[in-house]
């Protein structure tokens, strides 16, 4: 991992003190929360070092709350598995920057993932519920802002609301949002209510956009399994585990591969 934590830290305690006109401030944010955006669709897919890149290549949003929120996700992916004080250190970041903006969806969405890589699940419960009331708030202000309409999809499907989820990332896909993003969390919504096929659909729709979206193959997987088809369950975990080694869901699919 090339990304230092001594920096970050140091970023964490700075980043109050930077001095911005007000203007210039909303046009860095702007700025910073596509660099954010970017950073984050390569994390979730499991692709940590193209991530790293964006964010290595856009110093000058390095303190930014966007930017800090990108930076701690993607440290607890690098240490999920291998290094459990470094995904305390990027939960502790994520927890700060939360309460930074507290308008802002993604930071607490995250902070919930972390969570629940930790066995946290009640607060992770708490960090996703955050999420959605945020995401609810600019959704009622904007009804076309399709990152607020992504993260209440989103927040929904971790609190297990999967038609109210899908209702969300419909028009997060009609404001043009992260489609392999949006699609992933679709296929989840209808794994939450055992529509196999469907769940498939919305799996094999993110391969067509995004073959190294890693856990698109964990969970098409497992609905191919539930579907009876046994040998293109082992591929796709086989697939799965190349990909993301190292994430929880790797311990399953390793033991499913063992049988």
């Amino acid at each position: 991992m090339t990304l230092k934590r001594s920096a970050i830290a140091v970023l964490v305690g700075c980043a109050a003190l930077v001095a911005v006109p007000p203007l210039a401030a909303e046009d860095a944010k702007a700025d910073a929360d596509s660099v954010r955006d970017r950073s984050i669709s390569k994390t979730v897919a499991w692709r940590p070092k193209s991530a790293e890149t964006i964010l290595r290549d856009h110093p000058e949003h390095e303190k930014t709350q966007p930017y800090l929120t990108a930076e701690a996700f993607l440290m607890a992916t690098y240490g999920v598995g291998q290094d459990e004080k470094l995904v305390s250190e990027a939960l502790e970041i994520l927890t700060t920057q939360a309460g930074k903006d507290r308008q802002d969806p993604v930071s607490e969405f995250y902070r919930g993932q972390v969570l629940a890589w930790t066995d946290q699940k009640e607060k992770a419960r708490t960090a996703w519920q955050n999420a959605k009331q945020r995401a609810e708030a600019l959704v009622k202000k904007n009804s076309r802002d399709g990152r607020a309409q992504y993260y209440l999809g989103a927040s929904l499907v971790m609190l297990r609301q999967p038609v109210q989820a899908r209702k969300a990332l419909k028009k997060a896909l009609k404001a043009d949002w992260n489609k392999p993003m949006v699609d992933f969390q679709n296929g989840l919504s209808y794994f939450l209510q055992e529509n196999w096929k469907a769940a498939k659909s919305s799996f094999d729709n993110v391969h067509e956009l995004d073959p190294r979206y890693a856990h698109l193959y964990f969970y098409r997987g497992l609905a191919w399994d539930k579907l009876g088809q046994k040998d293109r369950l082992l591929d796709d975990l086989d697939q799965f585990v190349k990909l993301a080694p190292n994430s929880n869901e790797a311990k399953t699919a390793r033991a499913i591969l063992k049988r």
